[in-house]
């Protein structure tokens, strides 16, 4: 081509460029619209990374539980089970001190779940599904094939960028920590699973110091995703390890104290084959029952030596209308224990005050105790009486496989304050007694000390008169024995 070709081409481009209706700035718009188009199409980055994959796989798991890799320590069970020994030590090392993840579901085995990264191209005959940068590992070709179904019957909504499922998500991608739904507490806690409704889906941060894990986070009775509104000050998954535990009472296996009876006992008090009985038998109607499910309460299980039980159950309670508000209910309760076969007594001279004036109180109390004398027997299965101090309710003291206390231990909580409900355990002594089925972490079982506090976490006007509250920050540490190995995380 010579120049004056090329001039004439030049020209003719020059010409057709001016002939088209765009200008120099109507085309810099176009541009610039479309690259905001592609930017504004792009996923946006608070969805991108560990908690947004993590939150796309929550679905298909009833339980997922973070834990720091350590190299220094040995590598865990799961790792040679899913990856092979040779394999499980080189990525075990290699790890470092990054977050690694276990979930189980209903199927039972345990999933590993480590990044993409780490594994790289080494995935030869392994049963992975790999979901968003994350590769999920099962024990067999079964479970990674109901897994696969099970993430396809997820939903696939987002989690709100302030929402508690991304908050929980958060937790699990960053740190120690666990999370759970009811499938995975009705597998754990056996037959008290009625009792921890209250807490039957939850998440929790974790934290290891020294001989003492503690936990800070938030519980509900439905499941986290359903969670739309946000306290003021955010979900808490504060975690201090600086809190020395609680003192309680050296003989009692079990304390409880609580803002309210429906915190452990509302899903038993909703359902209609626990309500039937409680009216037609013992009078216990709908009124009586909701004065019940919102007064104050305190709990104790204590270990027994002597007697045909292992321990004895004692309860107190400020009950609305004392004594005489529950008169037919107890009568009704005593006629049903006679027909039984038990037989009302009145408490020994051990068991009652001494002075006069404290007989004189007593017998405002009218305490009762019921023994069982069937078959040559004579053991105590419980009673009840009611304690008064002058300026105070009178307090409903009553006793199972016990004599009911004829001290207070009640504790005031109330709901809308600093806490809702205490439990302080021994769970190595109740599991030495039998008194602690389920399938418990072997830590859990094995711990000379368990506290927990929970409080609402997003406290409502009307709180005080309907009870209801649907999330609750909890915390807690767990006091571990010495014979217990914190290492042995994935068990």
């Amino acid at each position: 081509m010579t120049a004056t070709d090329a001039l004439l081409k030049i020209s003719t481009y020059r010409s057709i460029v001016q002939s088209l209706p765009v200008t120099a700035s109507g085309l810099g718009t176009v541009l610039l619209a479309g690259l905001m188009g592609v930017i504004l199409n792009q996923p946006s980055r608070q969805d991108d990374g560990p908690p947004a994959s993590l939150g796309r796989i929550s679905g298909a798991f009833s339980l997922m539980q973070s834990f720091h890799g350590d190299s220094k320590r040995p590598v865990p069970k799961l790792w040679n089970q899913r990856l092979g020994l040779l394999r499980a030590g080189n990525l075990w090392k290699r790890q470092g001190r990054s977050i690694w993840w276990q979930g189980w579901s209903e199927d039972g085995d345990a999933y590993l779940i480590l990044p993409d990264q780490l594994l790289g191209t080494d995935t030869k005959n392994l049963r992975k599904h790999q979901v968003s940068g994350l590769t999920l590992l099962g024990s067999d070709e079964l479970h990674r094939q109901q897994l696969i179904q099970r993430l396809e019957r997820q939903s696939e909504l987002p989690a709100q960028p302030k929402s508690l499922q991304k908050r929980c998500m958060q937790q699990l991608a960053q740190t120690p920590a666990v999370f759970w739904t009811s499938d995975a507490l009705a597998a754990i806690s056996g037959t008290t699973a009625p009792l921890l409704q209250q807490g039957s889906h939850g998440c929790l941060a974790l934290r290891l110091h020294g001989n003492t894990l503690h936990w800070g986070g938030v519980v509900g009775d439905r499941s986290i995703a359903l969670a739309a509104t946000q306290p003021k000050q955010g979900w808490n998954f504060s975690v201090s390890d600086r809190q020395k535990p609680p003192d309680f009472d050296k003989a009692s296996l079990l304390e409880v104290h609580g803002a309210r009876v429906d915190l452990i006992l509302g899903t038993l008090l909703s359902r209609q084959i626990i309500q039937e009985p409680l009216e037609s038998q013992y009078g216990v109607n709908q009124a009586i029952r909701s004065r019940l499910a919102l007064s104050p309460f305190s709990l104790r299980l204590q270990q027994q030596t002597k007697g045909a039980y292992r321990a004895g159950l004692q309860f107190q309670a400020p009950l609305p209308g004392g004594a005489a508000a529950w008169t037919t209910v107890f009568d009704r309760v005593s006629t049903r224990l006679e027909e039984r076969g038990f037989q009302r007594s009145t408490p020994s001279p051990s068991q009652t005050p001494t002075s006069k004036q404290d007989k004189d109180k007593d017998k405002k109390t009218d305490a009762v105790i019921w023994k069982d004398q069937r078959e040559g027997q004579n053991k105590i299965v419980g009673g009840w009486r009611w304690l008064q101090k002058p300026g105070t309710l009178p307090l409903l003291s009553a006793g199972l496989a016990s004599l009911p206390d004829t001290k207070p231990f009640y504790q005031t909580l109330p709901a809308a304050k600093d806490s809702a409900l205490k439990l302080h355990a021994r769970p190595r002594n109740l599991v030495a007694l039998g008194l602690m089925n389920g399938a418990w972490p072997a830590l859990l079982k094995q711990a000379d000390s368990l506290h927990l506090q929970i409080k609402p976490a997003i406290v409502s006007a009307n709180l005080k008169t309907s009870g209801q509250q649907a999330w609750w920050e909890i915390s807690g540490q767990l006091v571990l024995s010495s014979a217990a190995d914190p290492s042995e995380e994935s068990d």
